[in-house]
């Protein structure tokens, strides 16, 4: 499902530079430290950390996007090391990690078998990072009226894939929620904000990069959506490119002291 986002996850809300060098400085990392990214994607989170680390671990249930993680890894002259399975199937001796980070997402991975595992690879006065690119809280009318039309779309993908309902209800876990009950505290919070110019066309690939609207699960009617995203958004593109908001947020945890 994930990986046929590839080609388009660049439209989506980004992941901002700024942010990782925040976390890392805030912890602080002192670039000797083994980082583990669960459900890691195309490697957006584990990347961005980079500078920051020595080691870098990817986690994904989809061989195509560890293959996409790798490849981007190679750009910059870094290797990450790829697991292949869902987090419940690791193995728990797989390692002791620095910093466990989760993007955005996390509440796919929202399982008793996934925080013990979190448990047993952190390392002592280890960091949990769990974060998330989203819009800004504006209300421009343009971005009203392409999530109204992408989400009508949406919706009609879920009558056929049922499967993106249960993904769309799982959505909703903040993550405190993640780690409530357990032995793992909010530490601190990070975040960063950014502004980039967006073309009507971007927006089209947005949509695609979004896993409830791809072509895979729109099928024939993919065009279709394309079409009326056009004609919903072309009337707020009449002068130009329209200037978005957005901001890169995450919480650290850590093991409570009496844990």
């Amino acid at each position: 499902m994930w990986s046929e986002t590839i080609g388009y996850r660049e439209y989506r809300h980004p992941y901002l530079k700024r942010f990782f060098r925040g976390v890392a400085e805030m912890i602080p990392l002192t670039g000797k430290e083994d980082l583990l990214d669960l459900g890691c994607g195309a490697g957006e989170v584990a990347l961005g950390f980079a500078p920051f680390v020595a080691t870098l671990t990817g986690m994904d249930g989809e061989q195509a996007m560890l293959e996409e993680a790798s490849k981007r890894a190679r750009t910059m002259g870094r290797t990450i090391k790829s697991i292949h399975c869902k987090v419940d199937d690791a193995p728990p001796d797989l390692g002791r990690f620095h910093l466990i980070t989760m993007g955005r997402a996390h509440w796919f991975m929202h399982t008793p078998v996934c925080l013990a595992r979190i448990d047993q690879w952190l390392a002592p006065g280890g960091y949990i990072l769990v974060c998330a690119p989203r819009q800004n809280a504006e209300t421009a009318e343009w971005r009203k009226v392409y999530d109204t039309t992408r989400h009508k779309w949406a919706k009609w993908a879920a009558t056929k894939h049922p499967e993106l309902i249960e993904l769309s209800e799982k959505r909703q876990l903040a993550a405190n929620q993640f780690f409530q009950g357990t032995k793992f505290e909010p530490w601190r919070k990070v975040g960063a904000r950014g502004q980039r110019t967006l073309e009507l066309e971007h927006l089209i690939k947005r949509a695609l990069g979004s896993p409830s609207t791809t072509r895979a699960v729109l099928g024939a009617e993919t065009d279709r959506m394309i079409v009326e995203l056009r004609s919903a958004m072309a009337p707020f593109f009449q002068n130009g490119p329209v200037t978005e908001n957005h901001v890169t947020a995450g919480v650290i945890f850590r093991r409570r002291k009496d844990s």
